[in-house]
């Protein structure tokens, strides 16, 4: 990032007002085709308009947005050929980037004028960044927060009980819990929280702590729960998160997932992104807000990123070129925007009420947007899936096991990291 930001930078000169992006008028006339691999119908709809509007204002250039209901690793391994442009979300670019299936964009979005300094996220450019290249055009982030129902905890009843409170946004570990409490009532058959035995959901809590999840970003050969700052953060949180009167249980868990006890009322706060936002709002009588997650010493949460990537096969990558700077215009990417499954990259987008969408829920729209400089995002790795699986029961021991100590969650760690190492590449002890 360090080499890339600068290089864009410089390739729009230095001092003098940034250029609207200009597609060169050079590029053959062509059709296209855009990949939508598993976004929500309602998002692929509204691009579809974006698109068609385009169609229409341009006799060169044809997209036709093809949806398809799986995953873009599961259409690859089934031999599907890609789009010449396809959405595909940073974790995927391990995979992309070892399979040589994408075309780096950072040379054609420069040649068009694309402005990589005020107007866009930096943190979208590095969560799409491979080798010092810019591999696909970041769209848009998606971290994670806590989302809350705000009959159940109820910031102004807890003050005036004299239960600590956020301040100005800012919680911990206390707060968390005193929440988590106020939330839970037995005899209403409520609960104050939940957050999953997984990497992404308690990563959080390791960085806000000081910890490590990975022993490196580019690319990571082992997890690092082990380090002793890890394990520090991890025994904090713990205390919480497993605690059986205020957290759900493997018993209420095999009733319902999370997301069912947050839609039916009976759960005060759970931990998902922004594209979580459509669902909840269709539930009628949910009234809901989010909040950063707590800190164990300072800000943290993780997110993912969605970009649109160019197919290394395609026969019209200028032209493909050209469509993503009008995919990736203030006007089209709002009209995506409104659909309300993501936090767009363009900043003047985010700003607006294409995004912060007053008259709906959640309120704090802005947590998103005005946190987004202590988002982390998870190393991408070739088989995320492989690797999930693998520390699965290790997570799920530290979060639900009987007796839980300081001793038992650092062995606990240490064969998860050894269990990650042999799937990653890393040295193992028996080695």
């Amino acid at each position: 990032m360090a080499l890339l930001v600068p290089t864009l930078a410089a390739c729009q000169g230095d001092g003098e007002p940034t250029p609207e992006p200009t597609p060169p008028t050079t590029a053959a006339a062509a059709d296209l085709t855009l990949g939508t691999y598993g976004m929500p119908e309602a998002e692929v709809e509204a691009l579809v308009a974006e698109t068609t509007e385009l169609n229409e204002a341009t006799e060169t250039r044809q997209v036709e947005v093809q949806p398809s209901d799986s995953s873009l690793r599961d259409a690859v391994a089934a031999g599907e050929a890609l789009p010449d442009l396809f959405f595909a979300s940073n974790s995927d670019l391990a995979y992309l980037d070892g399979q040589d299936l994408i075309e780096p964009v950072d040379s054609y979005m420069v040649d068009r004028n694309v402005d990589f300094g005020d107007t866009l996220s930096y943190d979208g450019v590095k969560a799409f960044t491979v080798n010092d290249r810019l591999a696909c055009m970041p769209y848009s982030i998606d971290p994670l927060v806590i989302f809350y129902n705000t009959a159940l905890v109820d910031w102004e009843a807890m003050e005036a009980e004299g239960l600590p409170v956020p301040s100005s946004g800012r919680w911990g570990l206390e707060e968390l819990e005193a929440a988590a409490r106020f939330a839970s009532d037995p005899e209403a058959g409520t609960k104050g929280l939940y957050v999953g035995p997984t990497l992404e959901q308690l990563a959080p809590f390791v960085l806000s702590g000081g910890g490590s999840v990975f022993d490196d970003q580019t690319p990571p050969t082992s997890t690092a729960l082990s380090e002793e700052s890890s394990v520090s953060a991890l025994t904090q949180a713990l205390q919480v998160l497993r605690e059986p009167q205020i957290t759900l249980t493997a018993d209420e868990l095999a009733q319902a997932d999370a997301m069912e006890w947050f839609t039916s009322g009976r759960l005060g706060m759970i931990m998902a992104p922004r594209s979580a936002v459509p669902e909840l709002r269709a539930v009628e009588g949910l009234d809901f807000d989010v909040i950063f997650p707590p800190s164990v010493d300072e800000r943290a949460t993780v997110g993912t990123a969605g970009g649109i990537c160019m197919s290394l096969d395609s026969d019209a990558k200028e032209a493909a070129a050209d469509t993503i700077v009008d995919l990736t215009s203030p006007d089209a990417m709002a009209g995506v925007t409104e659909a309300g499954y993501i936090v767009p990259v363009l900043l003047e987008v985010a700003q607006s009420d294409a995004y912060q969408q007053p008259d709906q829920l959640p309120e704090s729209a802005s947590v998103w947007t005005n946190n987004l400089r202590y988002t982390y995002f998870l190393p991408a790795v070739p088989d995320q899936a492989a690797l999930d699986a693998a520390v699965a029961p290790y997570l799920d021991a530290l979060l639900n096991d009987a007796i839980l100590n300081e001793e038992t969650i650092s062995s606990t760690v240490a064969e998860l990291d050894e269990a990650s190492r042999l799937l990653l590449g890393g040295s193992t002890e028996e080695e």
